[in-house]
């Protein structure tokens, strides 16, 4: 099985993902704070284990890659494993012990 995480890049607002809202509840953290401590454990993970740990990137919006005369952002979700969802499950719930 696979986990899907929103690789947001700018200061919109955030799309709701089930990796999220378990963080956001599990430690009382800000919508914000959540999605930058993921992708904070997402990063160390693939400096620990390279860029493989991502299985595939689906663009949020595939039309944008078509047609983008205003220079949309172009945000992707990020698939990685259900493995790799617990491991930073794991390290989130050590930081925030």
């Amino acid at each position: 099985m696979t986990t899907e995480i929103y690789a947001q890049t700018h200061g919109r607002t955030i799309a709701t993902y089930d990796l999220l809202d378990d963080i956001q509840e599990a430690h009382n953290l800000s919508r914000q704070d959540a999605h930058n401590a993921i992708h904070a454990m997402l990063d160390d993970l693939i400096a620990a284990d390279g860029e493989g740990i991502i299985l595939h990137r689906r663009p949020a919006r595939p039309e944008l890659d078509a047609y983008n005369p205003s220079d949309l952002d172009r945000d992707h979700w990020l698939v990685i494993s259900d493995e790799t969802a617990q491991e930073i499950r794991d390290a989130l719930a050590a930081t925030y012990a």
